[in-house]
């Protein structure tokens, strides 16, 4: 696995280099006497090549696209995708999804309808859990590849990049007898790594953890896991129902995807159970008003609620670029380019983290509206995430340009914290 961006290059030419390679053996191949025995072996060296190296680009997914005339490969790194030059001749395609359909205990035949596997990739990086996601597209099957290391270390709720403040007030959730912890924010945003994390400093044997998960992303030893399995009939709902006569003391719900796992998820709550779980909102306050339009009753929102913690993932600034330390002053990505090209090297989390107070909950109960809730939110002393990729920037650990790309997108929306504090 590439650990620099330096690294990460280096190690980019070199699939470029052994994909050229391997696509000219496969193209010789198909003017061989017997082209398909020859042409098996490489195909499934090709498919090998692919997954190795997102292991080693560090990727957390991989794109197979058929287009017009060729297929396109793209790696998501450090949440961007990142395009192989190289294409891949359309008339492999077909050979190559069904190689990855095999390798995920799919129906190869099935071309009609999106499919999902799972793979066990061993390479000599390590072990990798792949889910594997295929969809009829215009042009072939598109395959998506999410790549999940076995083998990489959970981290601690103290190495995800939480603030003083904020460390301290997910500890304070998270060691709750009982209530509401709600993870917010888009896909990819870390949502599951930090559950894990909170999972981890509570996996005590005086404790009993429980988790409903659709899929299970990593096995956690002393924690009873659950995979959710609909064609079996073990929905988010049945498997709540039944892990209320587990004695379970804390519960993780992966995600909470429909009005009635809502609702369900609320009354668990008021029973005395502790539950995690995610939910895709922007932020800490718009998840009281999704839950609201899930149709959840305002006094059991207001009574079990304990808190919410709003997470996005930006890029890290590679350790080699000089920063600004003043206190006042802080680097911004324009300011860094003066010297050499920004690099990055990983991801750091931005988080916000609301505890629900007794003026949010009256403001629950009434159905306030959202500018009511924002400032009793403020006044429940809510670092927002702008605020904390501010704090972060003024560190050195990421850009303004990064922060932005990440709150707002590519356009041109600007907050008024980023306007008052010119870079």
């Amino acid at each position: 696995m590439t650990t620099s961006p330096s690294e990460r290059a280096s190690c980019q030419e070199r699939m470029i280099h052994e994909l050229q390679v391997l696509l000219r053996k496969i193209q010789f191949e198909w003017h061989t006497p017997a082209p398909h025995a020859l042409q098996g072996s490489s195909i499934v060296q090709l498919a090998n090549l692919l997954l190795s190296y997102g292991r080693k680009l560090n990727a957390s997914d991989v794109h197979i696209e058929p287009q017009e005339k060729d297929i396109r490969i793209r790696y998501r790194i450090d949440g961007l995708l990142w395009e192989c030059p190289v294409r891949i001749p359309s008339r492999i395609g077909d050979n190559l999804t069904s190689r990855f359909k095999v390798m995920g205990g799919m129906d190869s035949a099935q071309k009609t309808r999106p499919l999902d596997g799972s793979i066990s990739f061993e390479s000599k990086q390590g072990v990798l859990d792949i889910r594997v996601s295929t969809i009829p597209s215009i042009y072939g099957e598109t395959i998506v590849l999410r790549l999940m290391d076995l083998e990489e270390q959970l981290l601690r709720i103290d190495e995800l990049g939480f603030s003083h403040t904020n460390l301290s007030a997910i500890r304070k959730l998270i060691h709750r007898p009982s209530g509401l912890v709600i993870l917010a924010g888009p896909m990819n945003s870390g949502k599951t790594t930090t559950l894990y994390a909170a999972l981890s400093e509570l996996n005590q044997t005086s404790s009993s953890l429980m988790t409903l998960e659709d899929p299970i992303e990593r096995k956690i030893s002393g924690i009873t896991q659950v995979q959710v399995n609909e064609k079996a009939g073990l929905d988010y709902i049945a498997g709540l129902r039944a892990v209320l006569r587990q004695d379970a003391e804390k519960i993780l719900l992966g995600e909470i995807r429909d009005a009635e796992t809502a609702q369900m998820a609320v009354r668990i709550a008021l029973t005395g159970h502790l539950l995690m779980t995610s939910i895709h909102a922007s932020n800490a306050v718009s998840v009281i008003y999704r839950l609201l339009e899930m149709d959840v009753e305002p006094y059991l929102l207001a009574e079990t609620l304990a808190g919410i913690i709003g997470q996005r993932l930006v890029r890290r600034v590679a350790s080699s670029i000089p920063r600004n330390d003043g206190e006042t002053e802080f680097s911004s990505a324009s300011a860094l380019q003066d010297d050499t090209a920004v690099q990055y090297e990983g991801r750091i989390a931005l988080q916000e983290v609301l505890l629900i107070s007794d003026e949010i909950r009256e403001l629950i109960l009434m159905r306030a509206p959202r500018q009511k809730m924002e400032e009793a939110a403020r006044r429940a002393h809510l670092v927002t995430l702008e605020e904390d990729g501010r704090q972060k920037i003024k560190l050195g650990l990421t850009t303004e340009e990064e922060v932005r790309r990440v709150l707002y997108g590519n356009g041109d929306k600007v907050s008024s914290l980023f306007i008052k504090h010119t870079f």
